[in-house]
């Protein structure tokens, strides 16, 4: 019986780079490409036509977007959450040529309500989601797709390239976590809110309900330690807390060269 396979829109608007990343999708065994654009405005175009065709599916659940990016004048980001608008269902992962930390915090950037419930994006609210992974051109080959595309619609986990988090981790040998630290980050790596975390921790007030005062203390610690910038109104960023903190646990466990 055939697998039902993923399928895939490639994003990029220098031809020789999106006709190579398309290739790669159709030599993945799980992933089928179903569209391409090369600029921004294409892109949006097709994702409206293909939400009137899929009438069983008009926000495109499942499938998967990837994009370049620099999209000539646009940004691949900002193309990823306005597809988004339109169907809600995608999965967008951007690629580009060099790992940088900062761009990471923007692709994943969302905004949340203070107990940790992510927004979800409307044309009415104006309000934008984040996306879901952050790749390298690089390393485009099949098996990384096959990898990209089990995590961020499989397992509808995010996806960061591993050469990303060895950046961070290059300025974090011989630093550690203080204990407290610790168990926040691994608290936020469950998908905790500051309110279970401020219970889980015992940070209780006089009433015997969650002080996350404590918490919010911690979580600010741990963005600095792990250099992940932005507005405290952006708890989108937990998502780059949790993979840091993975890496960084991964790193611990190393032994010591002496």
């Amino acid at each position: 019986m055939n697998k039902i396979r993923i399928p895939v829109i490639v994003i990029d608007d220098t031809p020789v780079k999106r006709r190579g990343v398309c290739e790669f999708v159709e030599e993945t065994e799980q992933l089928q490409l179903v569209g391409q654009s090369g600029d921004a405005q294409g892109a949006v175009v097709l994702i409206e036509e293909l939400c009137q065709q899929q009438t069983d599916n008009p926000n495109l659940a499942g499938w998967l977007i990837l994009s370049d990016l620099r999209l000539g004048t646009s940004n691949g980001i900002e193309l990823g959450r306005t597809l988004l608008e339109i169907a809600s269902g995608l999965h967008v992962v951007i690629y580009t040529q060099d790992p940088s930390w900062t761009l990471a915090a923007e692709v994943f950037r969302q905004e949340y309500t203070r107990r940790g419930t992510p927004r979800n994006a409307s044309r009415r609210s104006g309000k934008k989601s984040g996306l879901h992974g952050y790749a390298l051109f690089n390393n485009m080959e099949p098996t990384y797709l096959d990898h990209i595309a089990s995590s961020v619609v499989s397992r509808n986990e995010s996806f960061i390239d591993p050469e990303v988090l060895d950046y961070l981790l290059k300025k974090l040998r011989g630093q550690r976590l203080t204990p407290r630290q610790e168990e926040c980050a691994a608290l936020i790596a469950q998908g905790l809110s500051n309110d279970d975390i401020s219970v889980r921790m015992g940070f209780l007030n006089a009433k015997g309900g969650p002080n996350i005062g404590p918490v919010e203390n911690l979580v600010s610690e741990l963005y600095t330690f792990f250099s992940i910038e932005g507005a405290p109104s952006d708890p989108g960023r937990r998502v780059l807390l949790a993979h840091a903190y993975e890496a960084y646990v991964g790193l611990r466990s190393e032994p010591t060269i002496r």
